[in-house]
């Protein structure tokens, strides 16, 4: 049965069938080649953890009318109030000692480890495929942290075969018990098709005391063997799963207690209090709940196994041997394609050996990788709501409607904090991901891509589909409106995957071309077939390009700034003439303390506000976006759209100069009319990340003298330059460190991983092994490349994780924890660069 799949897609594949087909130099081998490689794309990202808001819950890709959705919760149900710990969706609120991936790859597999103090669990959970990607299993493990300490672990699974309240045959139903712990299921997905689904126990001890001749303590109540309860939960409620647990088992709690003649009972009779059972005598569903308690104070701990098999599969998973044997082989590989990928070796930073180096890389990325998702659901969208932008108070999003439905492959920041899509981040993240799995990187990006709107050319600045998605987004950021802007990071990815099969292959014009095909069948686990392939990459600009330039018309009209308001002061300067009038941009939806379209939220900015304030890192942007533009449509050889994105880059870059530089500042600023002189220019000048800005996404020309000026700005120690990394704001700007705090000095992985990368590009002698002095350009590359990955290196062997930012004055971790969005481009730091 074929897998359902999002329109884009099957029109995409439907044209490189048509153009293989229609080519006189591809033969039908050939083609049959490109349908192997959908094949495995399809089969290989068709099952992974994809609710990235769960500590580990599953679903599958572009299945949307009728998923299985699956997930882990857990709790010491030898305490009173054990229920209050439940585990279920990541949040920082649980204090675990440690949660993540070690190893991770969505097409193959991987461990995920939690260390949970309070319910004093250490808990693993390994998740692997049959090598086809149809079938999968997860094996839950878990000791006791302390197995002196008397307590249990109750883990609660639960499966949801959704769409059978619309399709009327979707269902998932028990067939079968062997024993009293293992159990069997049957379940049939309109797009999946059939299956089994077997949860079996390895080894383990469940919780019980031989002195009592029973533990139930109600029927069903019984915590010494697993308990099974189905019922009908409405699709769109399942994310609450948690919530209906602690629910049923606090009436199950009350109905126990008022039928007790006494109050007193044995502590260790409490596991089974908190036992889910079926209190209301409901009809089987297709929801079930299976828990199982185990006794901590065993130490050899618990095993069981879950495992989906397809019915009619050729690859079925059916054994706990042939679970461990794809335990070690999805690691093995996983592993050795992490090493072909990235190389560690001795160097100047303090990390203590090559192996710990890439043990920490390793995590790093399998982090950003785990936090991919597939969201599927209606997006709240404001369009009614207009804004006064002469007011720059706080605008309230009111007029919200429901729209869609839509579907988003991505990953996202974090699993904690943030398990949704962010437009300003997840350029940041392909430039990671792509270095590991450009296929992958190419899958999630023309995701984002289909959500451009069609009409407008707009796409929100964050993608919050559905309500298990929108629970944990605070009220005020749920809406969307199609005035704010974000920085079109997707459209730099875009154009470096694009710069890399350019490089590979060589010119996509060129005489020399020629088509290189895929070979699955030699190259199972090959992901950059893309890269390879510049044709296929082709073929799919051809299709997007028209969205494409819808979203770049957009955002320079949504954008544009008001020249005209400088027109008297820049004729006095001499310099009206010289400025490209329809060049220059400011962020619509700025407010007097926050400026959130930018991306850098309390960046400081010209105060008072004004209308005719412009922003120097929009303009910088917009430099990105067309410079984008320019290589797509040589590679789609539209002549004369090259050229008129050539004219259009070369004018922001003349303006940076021309409206933004600030002589005696020596830097790029925003720019506004003085309040006090409206005949005077004003730069707003806050030295940090707004003023390299320009340097970072490499606008100013090779032989700019303005280079030098900026290197000199990043790498003074009373300015930006620290020994965490470069802060966000100057520490004498009179904003360092006040009141939010949020980009007024701490430490930003992104924008340091731009400068870097800059430095390469203007300066190629820092990354050559060159007798002699080293200039100041390559003193600043090598001392900011260590000093970045030392510290955030250091946070997390001693914390546990990597952070949203770091703090300038110590370089602790600062915001979000478990932050392995942007953060995790150390790794291409430490390993490729």
């Amino acid at each position: 049965m074929l897998i359902s799949k999002s329109k884009m897609f099957k029109t995409f594949w439907i044209l490189t069938s048509i153009v293989l087909l229609a080519s006189a130099t591809v033969d039908i081998s050939k083609l049959q080649e490109f349908e192997e490689y959908q094949k495995f794309t399809n089969e290989s990202l068709l099952w992974a953890p994809y609710r990235s808001n769960c500590y580990f819950g599953m679903r599958p890709r572009y299945v949307h009318e009728s998923p299985l959705i699956m997930g882990i919760m857990w709790f010491n149900s030898l305490s009173q109030d054990g229920l209050h710990s439940l585990r279920h969706f990541a949040t920082p609120q649980d204090k675990l000692q440690k949660y993540g991936w070690e190893v991770y790859d969505p097409r193959i597999g991987g461990k995920e480890v939690f260390i949970d103090e309070k319910n004093n669990l250490n808990l693993t959970v390994y998740f692997v495929k049959s090598k086809n990607g149809e079938n999968w299993s997860v094996r839950v493990q878990g000791e006791p942290l302390d197995p002196k300490r008397p307590s249990t672990a109750s883990v609660v699974l639960y499966f949801s075969q959704n769409g059978g309240e619309i399709d009327g045959k979707s269902s998932l139903a028990m067939i079968g018990h062997d024993g009293p712990n293992d159990m069997k299921f049957f379940g049939y997905s309109k797009e999946l098709g059939e299956y089994h689904l077997t949860v079996k126990d390895n080894f383990g001890h469940y919780f019980k005391n031989p002195e009592y001749e029973t533990m139930e303590v109600a029927p069903g109540s019984d915590c010494s063997k697993t308990s099974h309860l189905s019922l009908q939960i409405p699709d769109k409620e399942v994310w609450k799963a948690r919530d209906v647990f602690q629910s049923l088992v606090s009436d199950s709690i009350r109905d126990i207690l008022e039928k007790e003649e006494t109050k007193q009972r044995p502590a260790d009779l409490i596991p089974s209090v908190l036992t889910i059972r079926n209190l209301y005598n409901f009809n089987p569903g297709n929801f079930h709940y299976i828990q199982k308690t185990f006794d901590l104070t065993k130490k050899d701990g618990f095993q069981f196994d879950i495992t989906y098999n397809k019915l009619g599969t050729t690859q079925s998973i059916s054994t706990r041997e042939q679970v461990t044997e794809l335990i070690t082989w999805s690691l093995n590989e996983i592993n050795a394609r992490f090493d072909k990928q990235f190389s560690f070796g001795e160097g100047p930073d303090s990390i203590e050996s090559v192996e710990v180096k890439r043990r920490f890389a390793l995590e790093t990325l399998s982090n950003l990788l785990g936090g991919i998702g597939y969201f599927y659901g209606n997006q709240l969208i404001d369009r009614e709501t207009e804004f006064d932008e002469s007011q720059f108070t706080e605008i309230k999003l009111l007029n919200a409607k429901e729209e869609g439905p839509f579907e988003l492959f991505t990953s996202v920041p974090s699993r904690g904090f943030f398990p949704r899509g962010f437009y300003w981040d997840e350029g940041f993240h392909l430039l990671q991901i792509m270095e590991y799995d450009f296929d992958l990187a190419f899958e999630i990006l023309a995701s984002w891509f289909e959500m451009i709107e069609d009409d407008s050319g707009w796409i929100a600045r964050e993608i919050i589909l559905g309500n298990e998605a929108r629970s944990k987004v605070p009220q005020e950021f749920q809406v969307q409106n199609p005035n704010i802007a974000n920085p079109p990071t997707l459209l730099l990815a875009f154009s470096e995957m694009l710069s890399r099969a350019i490089e590979n292959i060589g010119d996509f014009n060129s005489d020399s071309y020629h088509q290189v095909m895929f070979n699955s069948r030699t190259a199972k686990f090959m992901t950059n077939n893309l890269e390879a392939n510049p044709g296929l990459l082709t073929e799919y600009a051809k299709k997007i390009y028209p969205k494409l330039l819808k979203h770049y018309n957009w955002f320079r009209k949504s954008q544009a700034g008001l020249i005209d308001e400088y027109e008297e002061i820049l004729e006095d300067e001499g310099i009206w003439d010289k400025i490209h009038k329809n060049e220059v941009y400011r962020w619509v939806g700025r407010t007097f303390t926050h400026c959130l379209p930018s991306g850098m939220d309390d960046y400081p900015r010209a105060q008072p506000p004004d209308v005719a304030e412009l922003n120097v890192d929009a303009l910088a942007w917009v430099g990105v976006m067309t410079r984008s533009m320019k290589q797509i449509a040589h590679v789609l050889k539209l002549t004369q759209d090259e050229q008129r994105y050539a004219q259009i880059e070369q004018e922001v870059v003349e303006n940076l100069d021309l409206l933004h530089w600030s002589e005696n500042d020596n830097c790029y600023c925003d720019i506004s009319i003085d309040p006090e002189d409206d005949e005077i220019r004003e730069f707003v000048c806050h030295e940090g990340y707004v003023s390299v800005l320009p340097f970072a996404l490499k606008l100013i020309p090779k032989n700019s003298p303005k280079l030098e000026k900026v290197v000199a700005l990043m790498s003074d120690p009373e300015k930006i330059f620290s020994d965490y990394g470069l802060l966000s704001l100057s520490r004498q700007d009179d904003y360092f460190g006040k009141d939010e705090n949020y980009w007024r000095g701490p430490i930003w992985m992104n924008i340091n991983y731009l400068c870097l990368d800059a430095m390469r590009y203007y300066y190629p002698e820092v990354i050559l092994d060159v007798a002699g002095e080293a200039s100041n350009a390559k003193k600043l590359y090598q001392s900011l490349k260590i000093n970045l990955s030392n510290n955030i290196y250091k946070v997390w062997e001693e914390q546990g994780y990597c952070y949203e930012n770091y703090s300038p004055i110590d370089g602790h971790g600062t915001g979000a924890e478990h932050f392995t969005g942007w953060t995790a481009l150390v790794v291409n730091i430490l390993g490729r660069f």
